[in-house]
């Protein structure tokens, strides 16, 4: 199959900005009230319907260049330094710190160390990986891909792009979010477990995006009906804010929510693609600073916000504190620990060697070095 493998600067900008939403709606959580049968977690709500679908599809997207420019061994690596290095990272070093932290500000005593046992055992229970879940997904959703992978190199996949071409014209390509409805509702209707459906949604995100980038006119009908996307949003939105209110029924508000989620990934890749599609010099820092951020931004917000809470100041000023230090925090820790050394690159999911950096004109180069999960 025949592609274009050129990096897409709108694809790196969507990326940053759904990861930047992430950390903004997860600095809000602390300022929320609990969640209620007549309040939802409305922090939970637009991070399950924006920006974690976003970096799904985008995900997806970014894995079809990966599957073209890479064999099965290849592929296995980066899937350890991308994916597995740094979700053990996370697993076997933030965490336990998160933990014992926690543990050490109720009043106890004993050091890291002594205490490190205890809090890996804790670390490793699911309950307790808060953000991790998205990269556990993405490693599992990787292997879930490899046959697409194998089959991209044979001649019945340039069957498959063209026949993809039918959802090009007009408004076809809506049609492509009814298999996303129709997985909710008959998980609904077979009682299935809301974890399995969520792991299964965001699964098609991923494949929906891989197929949306192979044939790329497909991306170029989302950037043309980016209007009639955000006004299909905004209706969508309203039902769904009218069903809460009005305390609809769980089927309806299935019916409403994943096609409301595939509305804002189609929405936000339109106008992603029209408007961001340029490159800038800071898009290389960007990339490289993107995943390792991600890593970083709950643990960091976790625990300044345990010491802002006790402060006496109006809720917004304090959101903005948590946001700002945390934000500063974490590019201070990726410029004097993680980026200047091999070893701490590795742990943290960032390319040993760092990119050139191009000046002057933009020269787009086939088959470029890749930053995020490709």
């Amino acid at each position: 199959m025949q592609t274009t493998t050129c990096r897409l600067a709108y694809l790196d900008w969507l990326r940053a900005l759904a990861i930047l939403g992430i950390f903004l709606f997860t600095a809000a959580r602390p300022f929320t009230p609990p969640a209620t049968s007549e309040q939802p977690d409305q922090v939970n709500y637009m991070l399950n319907s924006s920006c974690i679908p976003l970096l799904f599809f985008l995900s997806g997207a970014a894995s079809l260049h990966m599957a073209l420019k890479r064999n099965n061994t290849k592929m296995v690596l980066l899937w350890i330094r991308r994916l597995l290095a740094p979700l053990l990272t996370s697993l076997f070093g933030l965490l336990p710190l998160l933990i014992w932290l926690g543990h050490w500000e109720s009043g106890s005593t004993g050091t890291l160390w002594s205490y490190y046992g205890t809090a890996v055992k804790q670390a490793l229970h699911p309950a307790n990986w808060y953000h991790l879940w998205v990269v556990v997904c993405l490693a599992l959703y990787m292997v879930m891909m490899l046959p697409l992978f194998r089959w991209l190199r044979k001649a019945s996949a340039r069957k498959f792009q063209q026949s993809l071409l039918w959802f090009v014209p007009g408004q076809r390509m809506f049609l492509l979010l009814l298999p996303i409805a129709a997985l909710f509702i008959t998980g609904l209707l077979l009682g299935s477990s809301g974890h399995l459906l969520v792991f299964l949604y965001w699964w098609l995100l991923v494949v929906l995006g891989f197929f949306c980038m192979m044939q790329p006119q497909l991306m170029d009908s989302l950037e043309r009906n980016r209007r009639y996307s955000l006004i299909l949003l905004l209706i969508a939105v309203s039902l769904v804010i009218a069903g809460q209110n009005y305390h609809a029924g769980p089927l309806a508000a299935l019916m409403i929510e994943p096609v409301h989620a595939g509305l804002w990934v189609f929405c936000l890749t339109g106008y992603g693609k029209r408007y961001l599609d340029h490159e800038h010099h800071l898009r290389t820092y960007v990339n490289l600073f993107a995943w390792p951020f991600y890593l970083l931004q709950q643990p960091l917000i976790i625990i300044i916000a345990g010491f802002v809470l006790n402060w006496q100041y109006p809720p917004v000023l304090e959101y903005i504190f948590v946001t700002l230090s945390s934000w500063l925090l974490a590019v201070i820790i990726f410029n004097v620990l993680i980026k200047p050394f091999v070893i701490t690159r590795f742990f943290f999911g960032v390319k040993p060697g760092t990119p050139p950096v191009a000046t002057g004109k933009v020269v787009k180069v086939q088959l470029p070095q890749s930053e995020f999960f490709y």
